[in-house]
């Protein structure tokens, strides 16, 4: 779907609800490790393979184009190893705090015989413990895509499932996340959009992870980019919500837990002073930290495409949450829980068929919003590019096609983001319309 231009192969190398089924990480079930899946009649094949319903050749693929292969490396590396000094945690090649993103961290008792932590975030931290689909699930159609589901196989394949893998990592749940003390002692900044990254990892460097042909499509759930990136982007913004009404966002100490705060709303340049304030965040002063909205611009731009009747109400909410900031974590909580009900409605209408056609009105909202002067963050226009990246392939738009890699150049350092000028970039695509 989209272009590997220079500002994605950037975030690509950055770090990274309730469900019917368990993550991976906690799913009870012996992960039998890479070594198990890389045999060359299954799918350590040097070259695809022809006949095959499958390339055959995913371990390769994964090893040498995949940066989850490297995941656990990386905590070996210089600025790893800083962190680590710096938080007092050991060899974080070592301590769950890192391995629990970094690798297939799963407890002692459910690591099988040729099961490895160095591979890092290997197939079983994506597909779930193979102890019982491992043996049948080649085996169609005698054995179908939902009773490997059943028995434990992770479905990947829906949104919903996805989208709450992808974010326990690269966003964070209850249990491990990049707290502002990490971030501190200099964890990379995290990123993330559904529909954007599937697009990257399943087709990594020159082959594709997988196929999406008539066989794929029989045997499971195929969707659209725009409701795939809808629906993440929701995944998104209520996750962010959940962990704001959780009770690690009041911690112990004198601030909430800033991890969740847009840092650029406190780190900038000294030399001048550059207080940002944006309607949305409804006139708080300078000092007051806000929230990491970048998700929820960009849902309230989705809403007002396709949910005209509740996105007043999402917007509202999304400014009492700013406000909030400057009273209490009790009040924060509390506006929190209800922007989650207005994005609790919004994700109970959305279907692949409410998308259909509707690309076009969904960037008129994003561009309306940039007209504005919206993307004043570096964040949301992060992730109002990925948006407008995946509408604009939609669309199959040739003439705003050619204009991507300008806009993603906009967005090539976090410190050097100029509003204006992407603002200005905005405009243009405006005039294509």
């Amino acid at each position: 779907m989209c272009k590997m231009n220079r500002y994605l192969a950037g975030i690509l190398m950055m770090p990274g609800l309730g469900m019917a089924q368990a993550l991976p990480q906690n799913d009870r079930l012996v992960h039998e490790g890479v070594a198990t899946c890389a045999a060359s009649q299954c799918h350590g094949s040097a070259v695809p393979r022809d006949g095959s319903n499958v390339f055959q050749n995913e371990y390769v693929t994964w090893t040498q184009n995949d940066p989850h292969s490297g995941a656990y490396q990386a905590l070996n590396g210089e600025l790893s190893l800083a962190i680590a000094r710096r938080l007092g945690i050991g060899d974080p090649r070592e301590a769950d705090i890192c391995l629990d993103c970094h690798a297939d961290n799963v407890a002692a008792g459910r690591r099988g015989e040729r099961f490895q932590i160095s591979d890092g975030v290997s197939c079983e931290a994506c597909h779930g413990g193979a102890q019982k689909w491992l043996s049948t699930h080649y085996n169609a159609p005698a054995v179908s895509h939902a009773d490997n589901v059943a028995a434990g196989l992770y479905p990947g394949d829906q949104v919903k499932a996805r989208a709450d893998l992808c974010l326990s990592c690269h966003l964070g749940t209850r249990d491990k996340f990049a707290t502002h003390r990490i971030m501190a002692a200099g964890h990379p900044r995290l990123a993330f959009e559904l529909d954007t990254f599937t697009e990257l990892w399943r087709t990594a460097g020159r082959q594709p992870h997988y196929r999406v042909d008539a066989d794929y499509r029989q045997r499971k759930a195929v969707n659209g980019h725009g409701y795939t990136w809808g629906a993440g982007l929701v995944a998104d913004g209520r996750q962010r919500l959940a962990l704001i009404m959780s009770p690690g966002f009041a911690g112990g100490a004198m601030f909430p837990e800033l991890g969740l705060y847009d840092c650029h709303a406190c780190h900038r340049s000294m030399k001048s002073v550059q207080w940002r304030r944006l309607p949305r965040q409804g006139g708080a002063g300078p000092g007051v930290p806000f929230i990491n909205d970048s998700s929820f611009v960009m849902i309230v731009a989705l809403a007002r495409a396709l949910d005209p009747d509740n996105a007043g109400a999402i917007e509202s909410s999304l400014t009492e949450l700013h406000l909030a900031g400057s009273n209490s974590v009790t009040a924060i909580q509390s506006a929190a829980k209800d922007l989650d009900a207005g994005l609790r409605k919004l994700q109970s209408g959305l279907t692949e068929g409410s998308f259909r056609n509707r690309e076009k009105d969904i960037l008129a909202e994003i561009l309306k919003s940039g007209a504005r002067r919206e993307f004043l963050d570096y964040e949301s226009a992060e992730q109002a590019f990925m948006a407008v990246q995946m509408l604009v392939f939609e669309l199959r738009n040739d003439q705003m096609q050619a204009e991507i890699d300008m806009l993603g150049d906009a967005l090539q350092d976090d410190e050097r983001y100029r509003p204006a000028q992407f603002a200005r970039l905005l405009e243009r695509f405006s005039a294509l319309d």
